[in-house]
């Protein structure tokens, strides 16, 4: 299982991070926009990366 930790790291490093909030043109809140994580991206559907680079960048991360 994936924790919380582990999306927020990934989310802060993912060459392909996109909050969903900023994609729909809605402005977000300060907090908001700092919660960077899997789970704020346009790609992470169903608990997962629908581009496939969760398991990418997560490897990358244990590599430093």
């Amino acid at each position: 299982m994936v924790s919380k930790f582990q999306l927020h790291a990934v989310g802060e490093m993912c060459p392909g991070y996109v909050n969903n909030s900023n994609a729909s043109g809605i402005n977000s809140s300060i907090t908001e926009e700092k919660m960077v994580s899997c789970e704020t991206c346009i790609h992470w559907e169903r608990g997962r990366c629908n581009i496939n680079l969760f398991d990418k960048v997560l490897t990358d991360l244990d590599q430093t």
